[in-house]
């Protein structure tokens, strides 16, 4: 499957169009769908893709990406009665595939995904989840789709895709969060705002880039710089007597039940 129609018009599903386009997808192949002027006409000039403001006005045959805030996926979804897509790939938050079925024609075939924002760039990681309507050949044209906006792992339980969120939906905020208070920190010990911001982004980039190599493992690099009575030590063990791996413990399971809760208030029931 190749031609593709985007509901939504946000920065998700600019960073999927933007990568299908640079895998050579055809403009006359990707069409969006949003209610805003201003957002059509953005997509339009950046991609020189066509765009709807009514579902209803997209070709037939189209599989689509649902992009939209989680509220907004049961109409969505009801207003594709007519269409009877072949594949829908669902990038929204918390709402479950059995509850979009049941909004859906009958047997419709169903990817739900949980991408992060490192997508804008082509870095993101995507865990992908099928109803059993889906064949073999649906789920590879999902992931041909979200590949090109980085690395893509399938689940074969939708309940996973909350521990997905908790970990890499929600996880650049964590790192984001951590450069930011290692920067407050260095500013606090002297050194200039410009300086402090600089170096902790770059460690951020070059740990993460060790990391992917897998050259090693993550805690086996951390032994690896950190020296009996030094000053890593010294920091590490602050951090460990403060609670730090509980702390991460309980924001990851804050974040995996409020997923659960958003399935519960957008979903069917």
């Amino acid at each position: 499957m190749t031609n593709w129609t985007f509901v939504g018009a946000g920065n998700m599903a600019s960073s999927l169009i933007g990568g299908l386009l640079n895998n050579g997808a055809r403009t006359s192949d990707l069409s969006v769908v949003d209610t805003s002027a201003d957002a059509r006409n953005a997509m339009q000039s950046r991609f020189g893709v066509t765009a709807y403001e009514d579902i209803a006005q997209t070709p037939n045959g189209n599989g689509v990406v649902i992009a939209v805030k989680p509220h907004i996926v049961e109409p969505v979804c009801r207003a594709m009665q007519a269409l009877n897509p072949p594949l829908v790939v669902s990038v929204a938050a918390g709402v479950s595939a059995e509850s979009m079925q049941v909004w859906l024609p009958d047997k419709t075939a169903i990817v739900r995904c949980m991408p992060n924002t490192p997508a804008l760039l082509g870095l993101g990681a995507t865990a992908l989840y099928a109803n059993t309507n889906c064949s073999t050949e649906q789920k590879q044209c999902a992931t041909t789709l979200l590949s090109t906006a980085g690395a893509t792992a399938w689940v074969n339980e939708e309940s996973a895709l909350d521990a997905i969120t908790a970990l890499s939906g929600s996880g650049p905020a964590y790192f984001f969060l951590l450069i930011e208070k290692m920067s407050e920190a260095a500013q606090a010990l002297g050194l200039s705002e410009e300086l402090s911001q600089q170096f902790a982004i770059q460690t951020a980039f070059g740990a993460a880039s060790m990391a992917k190599q897998g050259e090693h493992a993550p805690a086996t690099l951390r032994e690896n710089v950190t020296s009996k009575g030094g000053t890593t030590a010294a920091a590490l063990a602050k951090f460990e007597s403060e609670g730090f791996g509980d702390i991460v413990k309980q924001a990851m399971q804050a974040a995996h039940d409020r997923a659960q809760a958003l399935g519960k208030e957008f979903g069917s029931s």
